[in-house]
């Protein structure tokens, strides 16, 4: 009883949240959805009662006409016309019902599958770089993956409601019915329901904890599985000739799965065979006593026809309302792990005491004794860093790879928070500003981006998207970041489409670095963060961007760069070692210490003195 009352408590959870759902997203087509449902079963209902009704006349009919001539005058006389009529009625009118019920679902699914997706994106709109890059955020997305219906598992589990209203309302009217001819025939079929309903709900727990610990499995299978869908996953797959291994691998992880899900099936089949046997021979016990008293008293046929087909149908329904709650167990779950685990996600970067300050005033940068580890981790990747940025500097923040740079710029964007200590934009405390206000005042090219398939002049304004396009910025951003050779070697310039998807053409690693650099570079914020902005440009074009940067005047530019000599011209330079500063000054001053700030130099300079092998 325990167990029962669990999954009733989960799936009348499921049943309100998913009402919620269809009512704030498409009242009027929920409501004719209610309306058809019961009109259908009432119509359900009224189909047997006219069939009865016609049997009965006919059985009538034929008493009374024996020995007649067959004339249309018998016929009209006879008692057959009214029950004709009115199950001709009864018929019309179930077609007219099952086809409106058709239009309004359709609408209903329809709207609910735009609405599902933008409640969804505009829930992961409020999250932040931290909670999208977490361990819980990808645990979750994969946990609502493998449900049934996946992330449409609301819409599928409110179509199914649906269902059930109509075979409860069925439920009800026959079971009406069967109280009104003899009470003792509904108490019947619902008793030998009982074992049926203990089974099924004993059954769908164990299916719920299986779901549970398969998610690790599906979880790396989804991994796998990436090769066949993402492009850069599926070029490295054929090229490292991957695809017979992940194959097989996939192959090892679906079987389990499949033994997993079988054996609880067959489980299921050895206990639900003998509460089924119960459950027919409870009807079985109705139609026995039904035909015995028709037979014994004389009664009509038609009426017989009409206790045998609500007793079927009143236990069908039965067995359906059983079956429905059990079987949408997972997509119940599901139901609450998207509106309350899911939606109840929060970013992680919060702002309590939220500071505005003015755009139009390049602050000063301050690291204050900052230590950092990334969300559920134990290592810090920066300790006791301790920095200042006068505005208008240009600083470059140099070092090897996995020593903290890159965490500097997450930190610097406010994409996380420091685990100690604290950032300043002048006196205020980087906690206090909002990370949506933050990127008005600084922007980033990270090292990591995506460039979508619009036209070119569209992707580079797209870093101002609440703004009309200014071309004359464009063209400025283009030039700064040497993209203007790209668009001027194609002849519909800005006009021209990236990409295939839309009847373009593929840009190389090369130009969709410089059209992100154009991207970043339209914001036009005071702060102006750089991280390897030139890693994927040949030589030429590397020189000509980093000249552009150099010339830029009235920002704030940061760059995080492996080319060390490119700090010879910064103002300041900010060495990692070891996720400390190892050093920081000016070009000069480090210089003159002769330490690790100038061995990094001499060997970038070494290394990009030497010819490359033709």
């Amino acid at each position: 009883m325990k167990k029962i009352g669990e999954v009733l408590g989960i799936v009348f959870t499921a049943m309100r949240l998913s009402v919620s759902f269809c009512w704030r997203n498409c009242p009027k087509e929920s409501a004719y959805r209610v309306i058809m449902a019961i009109a259908i079963t009432v119509f359900g209902y009224l189909t047997i009662h006219a069939n009865g009704l016609v049997i009965n006349a006919v059985q009538k009919a034929i008493v009374e006409c024996k020995g007649k001539e067959h004339t249309v005058q018998t016929f009209l006389t006879s008692g057959l016309l009214g029950p004709i009529m009115y199950l001709a009625i009864i018929a019309l009118s179930v077609v007219i019902v099952g086809r409106l019920n058709w239009f309004y679902r359709g609408n209903w699914n329809q709207k609910l599958r735009y609405a599902n997706q933008r409640e969804l994106n505009d829930h992961r709109a409020t999250l932040d770089v931290a909670m999208f890059r977490s361990k819980e955020y990808d645990d979750l997305q994969k946990r609502i993956q493998e449900l049934p219906s996946s992330w449409q598992t609301r819409i599928w589990f409110a179509d199914e409601l649906f269902n059930l209203l109509t075979t409860i309302v069925s439920f009800l009217i026959f079971g009406t019915a069967l109280l009104w001819v003899k009470p003792i025939y509904a108490v019947i079929l619902i008793a030998s329901a009982l074992p049926t309903a203990i089974m099924e709900f004993q059954i769908v727990g164990m299916w719920w904890n299986l779901f549970q610990e398969l998610v690790p499995i599906n979880k790396k299978r989804h991994m796998l599985e990436q090769s066949y869908v993402r492009v850069n996953a599926f070029v490295q797959a054929l090229m490292f000739n991957q695809m017979p291994v992940l194959r097989r691998e996939i192959d090892i992880s679906t079987d389990s799965v499949i033994e997993a899900y079988n054996k609880i099936r067959v489980i299921s089949v050895k206990k639900e065979t003998l509460s089924r046997v119960v459950f027919i021979f409870g009807l079985f016990v109705v139609i026995v006593d039904a035909v015995w008293s028709t037979v014994s008293v004389g009664g009509a046929i038609g009426s017989l026809t009409i206790v045998i087909a609500a007793a079927r149908t009143f236990q069908g329904n039965l067995d359906s309302i059983i079956s429905m709650i059990a079987e949408q167990w997972n997509s119940a779950r599901g139901v609450i792990l998207i509106e309350k685990d899911f939606l109840g996600l929060k970013a992680m970067i919060q702002t309590p005491y939220p500071v505005v300050p003015d755009p139009s005033i390049i602050p000063e940068i301050r690291f204050d004794h900052v230590n950092f580890k990334y969300p559920n981790t134990e290592k810090l990747v920066l300790t006791d860093v301790n920095f200042t940025i006068k505005p208008g500097q240009k600083v470059a923040i140099v070092g090897k790879s996995g020593h903290g740079k890159s965490t500097i710029q997450a930190l610097l964007m406010r994409h996380y928070d420091p685990t100690e200590g604290n950032v300043f934009a002048n006196d205020i405390n980087l906690r206090n500003i909002r990370p949506d206000v933050w990127s008005k005042i600084a922007s980033s090219l990270t090292q990591e981006y995506a460039v979508l398939e619009r036209r070119i002049h569209e992707e580079i304004a797209s870093s101002r998207l609440d703004q009309p396009i200014d071309m004359e910025a464009v063209k400025a951003s283009a030039k700064f970041a040497n993209f203007d050779e790209v668009v001027s070697s194609d002849s519909n310039g800005y006009e021209s489409q990236i990409g295939t998807d839309f009847g373009g053409r593929e840009f190389s690693g090369g130009e969709r670095q410089r059209l992100a650099l154009a991207r970043v570079h339209y914001r036009g914020t005071p702060i102006l963060i750089l991280d390897e902005p030139d890693a994927r440009l040949d030589p030429e074009s590397a020189q000509k961007v980093i000249d552009q940067v150099f010339a830029l005047e009235g920002i704030t530019v940061i760059m995080i760069t492996h080319h060390v000599s490119r700090a010879e011209r910064c103002d300041h330079v900010i060495v990692m070692k070891d996720g400390s500063i190892a050093e920081q000054g000016a070009p000069s001053e480090l210089n003159a210490q002769n330490g690790v700030y100038t061995k990094l130099v001499e060997g970038d300079k070494k290394r990009l003195s030497q010819p490359s092998e033709e």
